[in-house]
């Protein structure tokens, strides 16, 4: 009797993992009669089948994030160089000031890529920033927390000028010019920088 028990739950589940497999197809009635090494079998197969399913869905996730450069929150995939995208010589032509040293300063953890344009005595100085990590997230939070905070149209998707200098947000990247008492040289230099990106 225990062994009719045995065998009548293990066709059970056999039968339960077959229809769950088929997911929606036309055949999902058992056959009348299935022999005792297919019973076995089955279960073993379909076991075998969504390890495999499995593994291979991870894999491709493991491979997504490997070619994106990460999660879904980073913009853009790839580390930045603001220094080599955004030559000195540029800033300085922009902004009119004597700037002649650029100093790269990443924070690579959390896609933080920045560079810090100065004057060769210190005097002068501009900063670009490059956040490609949750920005969008912490965008509007920044905006609203900065009383000072302009709009700015025509630039990226939001764009404000405010005590840090202008931000503008570009899908999932921030660029932000801090340091630089002139909106328009501001403006000109995320549109410099953001198409490089």
């Amino acid at each position: 009797m225990k062994r009719f028990t045995i065998t009548a739950s293990t066709s059970l589940v056999a039968i339960a993992f077959a229809i769950a497999g088929c997911g929606g197809s036309a055949a999902t009635t058992a056959p009348a009669a299935v022999s005792s090494s297919t019973q076995s079998a089955a279960p073993a197969a379909s076991a075998a089948a969504s390890a495999s399913t499995d593994g291979q869905a991870a894999g491709a996730t493991s491979q997504a994030g490997a070619s994106s450069g990460g999660s879904v929150n980073d913009g853009i995939g790839h580390p930045v160089s603001v220094c080599d995208l955004l030559p000195v010589a540029t800033v300085a032509s922009v902004t009119g000031e004597p700037l002649t040293v650029a100093k790269e300063d990443d924070t690579a953890d959390y896609k933080l890529y920045s560079c810090s344009y100065t004057s060769a005595d210190g005097t002068s100085g501009v900063d670009v920033s490059v956040l490609a990590l949750d920005a969008a997230a912490g965008f509007d939070s920044g905006m609203q927390a900065d009383s000072s905070a302009k709009l700015i149209s025509g630039l990226g998707d939001k764009a404000f000028a405010g005590i840090l200098g202008v931000e503008a947000l570009f899908g999932n990247v921030q660029i932000t010019v801090s340091d630089l008492q002139s909106v328009d040289a501001a403006v000109t230099l995320i549109k410099t920088l953001q198409p490089k990106l």
